[in-house]
This record gives C-alpha cells, sequence and structure tokens, in this order.
C-alpha cells in the first residue's frame, strides 16, 4: 500500500478483499475511525495484532485467507460485542 494511505484516518471502510495479498501492514491499526475492513480473498496467514486497535470496528471480513489464528488483541475493540468476524 502507498505511505500515502496512512494520511486517511478518518476512513470508516477500506475493501482490500481479492488483491491476492500476503501480509497486511501493521500501520492499518492507526485508521482509529475505520468500521469495516474487507480483507477477504487473499493469501493471508496472520494478521498483525495492531488491528487491536481499530476501536471503532464493527465488521471484519477474513474469509478466504489460510489463517492460522485471529490475535486476540482484535477483542480489544471498543464495539468488540457487535463486531461480526467472518472467517
Amino acid at each position: 500500500m502507498p505511505a500515502e494511505v496512512g494520511a486517511l484516518t478518518a476512513l470508516l471502510g477500506l475493501d482490500l478483499s481479492g488483491n491476492q495479498l500476503s501480509s497486511v501492514p501493521a500501520e492499518l491499526g492507526s485508521f482509529t475511525a475505520l468500521k469495516g475492513l474487507d480483507l477477504s480473498g487473499n493469501q493471508l496467514t496472520s494478521v498483525p495484532a495492531a488491528l487491536g486497535g481499530l476501536t471503532a470496528l464493527m465488521q471484519l471480513r477474513l474469509s478466504g485467507n489460510q489463517l492460522n489464528y485471529v490475535p486476540a488483541e482484535l477483542g480489544r475493540a471498543v464495539h468488540a460485542e457487535a463486531m461480526k468476524l467472518m472467517v
């Protein structure tokens, strides 16, 4: 991802599905306004624990990857009780 994406701190939704990503930059954890993140259909084997910093996250799509585990830090999200985790 281009470094300029980091300036989009008010971003509410991000769809990175179907891009054959093998990793996700930890910098995504600084997008604190993000409510929806779609990482489905990639080649991820893990996601960074820094995504636990996405305190507004309500929907996280991870299906269609090769994940071995989901970090416990994702449970720190303020809206965790309403978050949909689609694996």
